[in-house]
């Protein structure tokens, strides 16, 4: 899951990369630069434009390289290859750094990832090529040794005591528990809660992505409001004029930014709590991150016609309900039968 992170917030670091510099002689870009640095607190630091744009650029060729290298690195990852481990460590350093102004929030996943590959049980798997699974719960190893079929021990080789030497005792055969017929073999709960079915992850990394992120660009457009209200303000006045010649204010702007991202912040907030208990085997965060994926859908839908980007997360949030709802994730939640 780890490797997965890595490659595919990697490859959109590359793609944002190479659309910001692409676009670094644009109008828009320029614009936006010019506010930026006359902004009181960049003003101070006594940068010109020209400087600007060369930290553009710069920022963003080493982000490109450095998405590349993780992005190949992240398949050698998977070998399992300590060295690749160690390089993805490295480079996610200036990744994230350069990633902040080339990047946007998906070089914050590579260095997710790269942390997570230190920890247990990746680890582990790194120095002996195996990982131990955590010990099953006390209650499900009474239950495997419960079910588990017993027979009666076999007679001492002397025969029954008090036997006449050259006779055999006779033994009354001991039957032997099966388990009932209504119930269908099933393998010991210990082994069920670790083979985790690769839809169940491919929800999860979804999730991750999709939530985290959206979560994160919430959390930065409340900082900025905060901040910098009337450069937001020019932001959508050069995108959006019509919604500011209608009349739309700083303080509206500001009050509809606040409520929209709070929202946001809960929403994505719980769906990640859904996401971290389904992995644990909860059935009931199973049908919450289901209802949870299936309204972002909708919502995202509904409001793609006019930020045709948010195709992407309905996209997403559709893909995870259809790997919640795969036969072998049903199963794997299926409660053991007692």
């Amino acid at each position: 899951m780890a490797a997965g992170v890595v490659m595919f917030s990697s490859v959109l670091v590359l793609l944002t990369a190479f659309e910001r510099l692409s676009g670094l002689g644009s109008l828009d870009t320029r614009n936006g630069v010019e506010d930026i640095l006359a902004e009181p607190a960049i003003d101070r630091l006594g940068l010109d434009f020209d400087g600007a744009m060369q930290i553009l650029y710069v920022s963003g060729v080493i982000a490109a390289l450095c998405a590349t290298a993780t992005a190949i690195l992240g398949w050698f990852v998977l070998k399992p290859d300590t060295s690749a481990r160690r390089a993805i460590s490295i480079l996610a350093v200036p990744l994230f750094v350069t990633g902040l102004t080339a990047g946007g929030f998906a070089a914050s996943f590579v260095a997710a990832g790269a942390a997570m590959l230190w920890m247990q049980p990746a680890r582990e798997w790194f120095a002996t090529g195996m990982w131990t699974p955590p010990p099953p719960p006390a209650s499900a190893a009474a239950e495997a040794t419960r079910r588990t079929p017993w027979t009666a021990p076999p007679p001492p080789s002397g025969g029954a005591p008090g036997a006449r030497p050259g006779t055999q005792a006779f033994q009354q055969p001991q039957p032997t528990r099966q388990p009932p017929a209504s119930h269908p073999a099933h393998a010991p709960a210990g082994h069920q809660l670790h083979d985790r079915p690769r839809a169940m992850v491919a929800a999860f990394v979804l999730t991750v992505l999709t939530a985290g992120g959206v979560l994160v660009a919430s959390v930065l457009s409340l900082a900025v409001v905060g901040l910098s209200p009337d450069l937001i303000m020019a932001e959508l006045e050069r995108q959006q004029p019509e919604i500011v010649a209608e009349g739309l204010t700083t303080d509206q702007l500001r009050l509809s930014t606040y409520v929209s991202a709070s929202v946001a912040i809960v929403w994505c907030s719980v769906a990640l709590a859904f996401a971290g208990f389904a992995m644990a085997r909860r059935a009931w965060a199973r049908r919450g991150l289901m209802i949870t994926a299936a309204f972002s859908a909708g919502a995202c839908l509904l409001v793609a016609l006019s930020a045709p980007f948010l195709i992407i997360p309905a996209v997403a949030a559709m893909a995870t309900v259809a790997c919640l709802g795969r036969t072998e994730v049903r199963r794997w939640f299926a409660p053991v039968p007692r």
